[in-house]
């Protein structure tokens, strides 16, 4: 699947987890944060479910964290997949996955310039 290569803003702090603590992915069809990601997932659910004249457009947009440590703190409060994840560390790998998270997001953006593109689906269908 493409589409999660594209979402650095969810991929910086999953995929250092997931390296860190070497967590398996998900079965498939398991929920999880790009469960729905395809476009034609979700039409497929609502066409199941007898929805009619469906569309789906995919709204862009951007979140301005600022800094590396808004988005940690966002991340790691908020996301719940993340926060289970990192229940299950210790302090000092805890600590290096944040650093490690710190030390992509500052690769990719000037200080105080942290902004990631991010995207949804909106769907629609009429019964």
């Amino acid at each position: 699947m493409e589409w999660p290569r594209k979402k650095f803003l969810v991929t910086v702090a999953g995929g250092t987890i997931n390296k860190n603590m070497n967590l398996s992915p998900p079965p498939p069809g398991a929920p999880g944060m790009f469960r729905c990601a395809e476009k034609d997932f979700i039409s497929n659910v609502f066409h199941k479910a007898g929805f009619k004249n469906t569309s789906v457009k995919e709204v862009t947009s951007q979140l301005r964290c600022g800094t590396a440590d808004v988005y940690w703190n966002l991340m790691t409060e908020v996301a719940a997949p993340f926060v289970a994840a990192l229940s299950k560390a210790d302090d000092a790998m805890k600590a290096k996955i944040k650093s490690e998270v710190f030390d992509a997001i500052h690769q990719k953006y000037s200080p105080g310039k942290v902004v990631f593109d991010a995207s949804a689906w909106v769907i629609y269908g009429e019964k």
